[in-house]
């Protein structure tokens, strides 16, 4: 989380990191007089019902998606202080809110949390039908998050048409990442044949000797006459055109 506050910027972040049987919390908060850093530990048997705040935002969309939700559902988190706190839902019902120049329908769940501290925080969140967040408030505060436009699916007269992107050829040459990969295996490539090489020596001599045979017949097809000596050790039935994989022009 960043923000600013007098031209003062204000980072935390959360680490939270799983040994053994504990979950290691690593709070580090950047100010301008420097960073605190902070570290908590809590048995993986009391966070029975722990959500994440990610996983807490997923929860609402497919409850707002389901237009329900359960009686006293209730589930641990970490508070600002991060300590492990409750927190409990329940539905707003349905309402109508204009988005821009068109009325939708939203749907409302409220979320308490009760920390260790004897404080409590209560959001109003509300939701599209199709899980798009579109507003949050925390009750007593004057700052609210509302949504100024429509999202893509929700916008026009065909509201539940999937969007259609155009395929784009995959130029992998010109892609940084594919043409890296290309050239390291390229290179691996280059090594693993260059080590089998030195350690058969006798290649080079049996190379030397075919290609010594070759100048002394000098035959117009050289694929042939490489061929000929391997004939006996091909699939019964298997012709030599069948046995070249070349393009035909």
């Amino acid at each position: 989380i960043n923000f600013k506050l007098q031209k003062q910027t204000v980072d935390r972040k959360v680490h939270i990191v799983k040994q053994d049987d504990q979950l290691v919390l690593n709070r580090i908060i950047s100010e301008k007089e420097g960073v605190k850093t902070q570290t908590h530990t809590f048995p993986l048997s009391s966070l029975k019902g722990f959500v994440s705040e990610a996983s807490n935002l997923m929860i609402l969309r497919i409850l707002a998606r389901q237009k329900s939700v359960p009686e006293n559902m209730t589930f641990l988190l970490f508070d600002a202080d991060t300590a492990l706190s409750k927190s409990v839902y329940r539905a707003l019902g349905c309402k109508k809110q204009m988005i821009g120049e068109e009325l939708v329908d939203i749907f409302g769940i409220e979320r308490t949390v009760s920390s260790s501290k004897d404080s409590s925080g209560t959001w109003h969140c509300y939701f599209l039908p199709d899980g798009h967040l579109e507003s949050r408030v925390q009750l007593g505060s004057t700052v609210i998050m509302k949504l100024q436009h429509l999202p893509f699916l929700l916008d026009g007269v065909e509201k539940d048409q999937t969007p259609v992107f155009e395929k784009k050829p995959l130029i992998w040459e010109e892609d940084m990442e594919l043409y890296s990969k290309f050239l390291d295996r390229k290179e691996e490539l280059k090594a693993d044949y260059s080590s089998y090489i030195r350690q058969h020596p006798e290649i080079k001599a049996l190379l030397g000797d075919f290609l010594q045979f070759l100048l002394l017949r000098k035959p117009q097809d050289v694929f042939s006459f490489a061929f000929a000596p391997f004939a006996s050790q091909s699939t019964p039935g298997k012709s030599l055109k069948d046995s070249q994989n070349f393009p035909q022009e």
